[in-house]
């Protein structure tokens, strides 16, 4: 195991959940120096650009309220760092000129505007790559279970139902009538491949890295955790784009990619969000071993979500 002084502290601390996950992913990556260097310069630029870190984040807390030892801890580390470089590969990728065409993301400018297109697409690359090289690479006394972890990643990237199924999903759409979107089974699915899959990996691999035997349970709160992220954002991102509209002199803002604001409208979403954080605590409830500080952890962002930017990225 390597050696990790904060290892010994407790993981209720958010600050102390941060700290770990930022230690670890630079500790795992790739030094700026190691060659090729500006491969590992721009991956770097990537993953340090100022994200919440709410994939780890909630795959530790899930860790913690399963009773996760000390001993597991590093495999938890270890999937909570997969699960992020998984997650801002996807964004790297998102931002390209093919698909999104992004010049900033969460105030700065994206990594091909800054490193060039090709080397945005190796980032993106090596990320995922990377992702399960730090999964393949845990201790030998938790291979059943990183074989398990590796498994859950790649199927929650891959394209039957995982994060690049969602982007081919988006690029049908792009090509067809508008209304392709107005489907709620649709977006539904949608949102599920480029939201929740990951947050439902998050939590299941929490609960395989503590040993526990209700994982597929766990799966189930954490695709509920990002439902409630996805409405939320919808609800902020709506709420901006309106505002910007009424700045603009006859003017209307281009809302994106399908939102369940704009097909539902703002209360039938508010009183989901509220379903399904009610559904959210009572399944953690009676999953954890001391659920406070989930529970806490959850509803603290919850508030936060529904007052911050959509664009300062996750």
């Amino acid at each position: 195991m390597l050696p990790d002084p904060i290892l010994g502290e407790s993981l209720l601390s958010p600050v102390t959940t941060l700290a770990l996950i930022e230690t670890w992913l630079d500790r795992l990556l790739p030094p700026v120096d190691a060659s090729p260097e500006p491969l590992h310069r721009a991956m770097r630029y990537a993953v340090f650009s100022g994200g919440k870190r709410l994939r780890p984040q909630l795959l530790l807390q899930v860790a913690q309220a399963c009773g996760i030892a000390q001993h597991e801890l590093e495999l938890a580390l270890r999937a909570a760092c997969a699960v992020e470089l998984v997650h801002i590969a996807s964004l790297v990728h998102d931002d390209l000129p093919c698909f999104d065409d992004a010049a900033t993301r969460r105030g700065r400018p994206t990594v091909h505007v800054l490193f060039g297109e090709a080397m945005a697409v190796l980032v993106g690359d090596a990320l995922l790559a990377h992702g399960v090289e730090v999964l393949a690479s845990a201790p030998r006394a938790f291979d059943k279970r990183a074989l398990r972890l590796v498994r859950l990643l790649v199927g929650a990237t891959g394209s039957r139902s995982g994060l690049i199924g969602g982007q081919g999903l988006e690029q049908v759409a792009a090509q067809s009538s508008a209304e392709v979107w107005c489907s709620p089974e649709l977006i539904e699915r949608y949102h599920g491949m480029k939201t929740g899959v990951l947050f439902g990996m998050a939590a299941e691999a929490a609960a395989v890295a503590a040993g526990s035997v209700k994982a597929t349970a766990w799966a189930v709160v954490g695709q509920l955790f990002g439902r409630c992220y996805q409405l939320a954002h919808d609800l902020t991102f709506v709420r901006s784009q309106a505002a910007a509209a009424k700045q603009l002199a006859g003017g209307a803002a281009a809302l994106g990619p399908p939102n369940a604001v704009l097909t539902r409208g703002e209360q039938a979403v508010m009183a989901e969000m509220a379903a399904v954080i009610a559904e959210l605590r009572k399944r953690a409830a009676a999953l954890s071993v001391d659920p406070a500080t989930l529970l806490a952890f959850v509803d603290g962002l919850h508030e936060n979500l529904l007052h911050s930017s959509p664009a300062t990225g996750s």
